[in-house]
């Protein structure tokens, strides 16, 4: 034994050892470190098998690198125990080496041959092993995000959200009282988490420039014909002209709606005396007659119209007419013949919508007029109206109308133009004398059976007049004050329109409503509805009237004892338009743009119309379709 080593065990003190040793129960100082222990002693101390069968090899182990000359002395690394002491101890101490998780222990509590880890909070496990994920419980209590790590968790936000102080809810950031120009032009809308840039209807927002940006919609053919894309908007326009109005979703087009049908039936035997708005005549008839001297006419008349011619006869040369006409609704003659001129007229009034047979015959010294077979003129006449030429006497007779040539040729001017009806005609004891036949060759020669007082236009075209609307006491102003009588066959037109060259200052017209039992009377001025007012009274068989008052102040509308009124920044614009020329237009519009005004469609139904207390009559227009009836209107279909 080395000098060194003898010195330690003769110097070494008893530390364990006490009386009445083996009495005593195991002690592991005394019986293994301060002694050589054999396995029986070392299950003495630990009373145990499986701790016994741990500790005594790595006590062998011990003795080895610590006690030399016992077994064998074995090397001494820098890690390993001072001596035996610390080396045997720590055999028995099951928490060394840790067996714990080195992050998720707390404590390491040893035992006979077995250990208890104490773990940390957020950790589980045998050896503290084990993260606990507190987010899969409750959210672990967090309002929005929750954050697992090992051992511990937490609260997180969203983005525009902040975290309270409690570390658990978050609470919306207003971005919009945070930063005032996040938005730039547009307008800053806060919402939970976020904010939006909101720009009006119409208008899309760029983030770039952070300004609010017109949306053409028309690019995206949203329209079904023609589209006008306006600041922040669009309209949708249909060609009224070809029969189409706007459906009720404003984009797409449909066929003008009829509301109320009405009686059409026409008959040929009735031949209609305004085909042509021109004035000349419907019919044109020749005759050259043998053993005849004197001229007669007889046939039934029907007309509302006051004024107009009924026939014309003349000569072959043209050197002796008779005028048989109507004026202020009575019979008016006129004729010229060798010896001098005459203008007669008389009796009653007959443009009442009756049937009145008419009789004119040329006696031998005078011209006899009958109404109903009674006498109304006999008119004295020296010599015949027309000669005879070798011993024929030829004539020509033209129905309702006169020849182009005439003109002011006539003892007194007459409207040539005559909304009537003729039947059973009798032209020189003649009879019908093939007339018939052309009739009935042509619609438009046809007269309706039955008819009422006024003006009907049929949806086909309009009338056109010129009216000076300006106040005479002052160049600056001027009143448009329209009184209109009117039962709409259909839900949608133009009853009175301004036109300055393709623009429309001013239009009144009726139009289709959402509802299905009511229509709506608008005023517009240019593409903008300034006036409108609904009712459920317009497509019926009663006559409504609408009254249409402006001024370079305010404009009144009303309809059926309801009243709008608007003093809209639009009636400059009108006011320009009423400074130069304007052409006034009943029951539609000349070929102007769409989308010069919303409605183009032309008024089908029967209407009167008054402007600036003078009663329009259509026979006076500068221009009619010839389809328009100036003073009848189809009965409603019963």
């Amino acid at each position: 034994l080395p000098q060194q080593y003898a010195s330690q065990f003769l110097l070494r003190k008893r530390r364990a050892n006490s009386f009445m040793e083996e009495s005593k129960k195991g002690n592991l100082e005394r019986e293994c470190i301060e002694e050589l222990c054999n396995r029986e002693e070392a299950r003495e101390i630990f009373e145990n098998n499986p701790e016994t069968e741990y500790f005594y090899p790595k006590y062998l182990n011990c003795l080895a690198s610590h006690r030399a000359g016992v077994f064998r002395v074995a090397a001494v690394t820098p890690d390993s125990p001072a001596d035996l002491r610390a080396c045997v101890k720590e055999i028995s101490n099951q928490c060394s080496p840790l067996p714990c998780h080195k992050d998720g222990y707390k404590d390491c509590i040893d035992g006979q041959a077995k250990y208890t880890c104490i773990c940390k909070a957020g950790w589980r496990g045998e050896n503290c092993e084990e993260d606990i994920n507190e987010c899969e419980d409750f959210n672990g209590g967090c309002s929005q995000r929750c954050s697992n790590f090992p051992g511990s968790f937490r609260c997180l936000c969203e983005d525009g959200y902040f975290m309270h102080s409690n570390k658990r809810d978050c609470g919306d950031i207003n971005e919009c009282v945070l930063y005032p120009n996040i938005c730039g032009t547009a307008t800053c809308k806060n919402t939970q988490g976020r904010y939006e840039c909101e720009c009006p209807e119409g208008y899309t927002y760029n983030s770039t420039s952070k300004s609010c940006e017109d949306i053409d919609e028309c690019a995206e053919n949203i329209c079904a014909q023609l589209c006008v894309n306006s600041p922040g908007s669009y309209s949708c326009y249909c060609d009224g002209r070809k029969g189409f109005k706007l459906s009720k979703d404003m984009k797409n087009c449909e066929s003008v709606t009829e509301c109320i049908p009405l009686n059409l039936e026409k008959n040929y035997q009735l031949l209609y005396l305004a085909e042509q708005f021109i004035g000349i005549p419907v019919l044109y008839l020749k005759f050259k007659l043998p053993n005849v001297t004197r001229f007669t006419a007889e046939f039934d008349f029907r007309t509302y119209d006051a004024e107009g011619v009924i026939l014309y006869a003349e000569s072959l040369d043209n050197s002796a007419w008779i005028l048989l006409a109507l004026r202020d609704g009575k019979i008016e003659i006129q004729f010229k013949n060798e010896f001098g001129t005459k203008v007669t007229s008389g009796g009653k009034a007959i443009n009442d919508g009756l049937w009145h047979i008419i009789s004119v015959e040329e006696l031998e010294h005078s011209i006899s007029v009958k109404i109903a077979k009674e006498a109304v003129m006999s008119i004295n006449s020296p010599g015949t109206l027309f000669k005879q030429s070798q011993g024929f006497l030829e004539t020509k007779v033209h129905i309702a109308g006169l020849p182009r040539r005439v003109g002011g040729a006539l003892v007194k001017q007459i409207n040539p133009r005559l909304d009537g009806c003729i039947r059973a005609w009798n032209l020189m004891n003649q009879g019908h004398s093939g007339v018939n036949e052309v009739i009935q060759e042509k619609q438009s020669k046809h007269c309706l059976v039955a008819v009422e007082r006024g003006s009907f236009y049929p949806g086909t075209g309009m009338a056109a007049f010129q009216i000076n609307y300006n106040n005479l006491d002052s160049a600056e102003d001027w009143l448009i004050n329209v009184t209109l009588t009117i039962r709409p066959s259909t839900d949608t037109g133009v009853m009175f329109a301004l036109v300055s060259n393709e623009t429309v200052p001013l239009a009144l017209s009726i139009v289709d409503s959402n509802s299905s039992d009511s229509q709506k009377i608008t005023v517009s001025i240019g593409s903008i509805t300034v006036a409108q007012l609904e009712s459920k009274k317009l497509c019926t068989p009663r006559k409504v009237q609408v009254g249409l008052l402006v001024t370079r102040q305010e404009l009144e509308l009303a309809v059926d004892s309801h009243t709008d009124r608007s003093n809209s920044e639009q009636l400059s614009t009108l006011h320009q338009a009423m400074m130069a020329n304007v052409v006034t237009y009943l029951g539609g519009l000349p070929d102007v743009p769409l989308g010069a005004t919303p409605v183009t469609a032309f008024y089908n139904g029967c209407m009167e119309v008054k402007v600036n207390s003078r009663q329009l009559d259509l026979d006076e227009a500068i221009s009619k379709h010839n389809d328009i009836r100036s003073h009848s209107c189809p009965l409603i279909m019963q």
